[in-house]
């Protein structure tokens, strides 16, 4: 393994493994590791004999679950929600368009920026661990239009709205059912099947499959235009807002938040 030892690297015969490495936190994303995902994502793509990228969590308990909340009180600035929003938005990106298979291994929780994370990947395989959440509605913070398309794009509009407004993690049996992921298979159980999956694309010619994931990203994504300005400023008045406030002091004081609207 080399690199931050926030994000470890582990390189095998067909695939690269990118492996989120701060267990003590749930493997909480900072900033650097935001900046860090898309520059390791296209250094691996380019290297010859890696076919597919595997994305997974240290420590069993999670794959990633969302921002450091220790970083958040910072994004009342809008300055900052934008260069925040920046960040996620470009290491997102990466993932979609790495020509290579990107493949999601979620194991216990993969909430907020790391249900982005799984949602940009190609393909999710979940232990029966697995919970996967948004919960920005129970913070006050904002949701990315670009994530939100892409949850439409796999669960459809009903689930995506249910996900989104209720805040709360969906187990891994519901997101099998709701297309969410495409397997559940036991914890011990889902390195094995991931891989097994993984060897059967590196088989498979590479070309065909870049332009198949660029076919299908086209038609689920691409559809949707770019958001007009105003879904774009809601972003940030999101961040700036009271209601974000009071919601990470009552996250942090562990109370109920009361949220005013404003």
């Amino acid at each position: 393994a080399e690199d931050t030892p926030e994000i470890l690297i582990e390189e095998s015969e067909s695939y690269a493994r990118i492996i989120f490495n701060r267990p003590h936190v749930r493997n909480a994303i900072t900033t650097r590791m935001w900046e860090e995902l898309p520059k390791l994502v296209r250094r691996l793509q380019r290297q010859p004999g890696v076919r597919s990228l595997v994305l997974s969590g240290a420590g069993g308990k999670a794959f990633a679950s969302g921002a450091d909340i220790s970083e958040l009180p910072g994004f009342t600035d809008p300055k900052a929600a934008h260069a925040f929003e920046r960040l996620v938005v470009r290491a997102l990106d990466s993932l979609v368009r790495c020509p290579l298979p990107v493949v999601a291994m979620i194991q216990g929780y993969a909430m907020g920026g790391g249900c982005h994370i799984a949602a940009a990947c190609d393909l999710r395989i979940a232990g029966e661990s697995a919970q996967l959440g948004i919960p920005a509605a129970k913070l006050g913070a904002a949701v990315n239009p670009g994530a939100a398309a892409r949850l439409v794009s796999l669960v459809g509009p009903a689930v995506a709205k249910e996900i989104l407004f209720s805040g709360q993690p969906v187990d891994a049996r519901r997101a099998l059912l709701v297309g969410l992921v495409n397997h559940v298979v036991p914890d011990a159980e889902l390195e094995g099947f991931t891989l097994a999956l993984v060897h059967q694309i590196a088989v498979n010619a590479p070309l065909t499959i870049r332009s198949a994931k660029q076919a299908v990203n086209w038609i689920a994504i691409e559809g949707h235009r770019r958001p007009p300005r105003a879904i774009q400023q809601q972003f940030v008045k999101a961040f700036s807002s009271r209601d974000f406030k009071e919601g990470l002091d009552a996250f942090l004081a562990r109370r109920p938040p009361k949220f005013q609207g404003r």
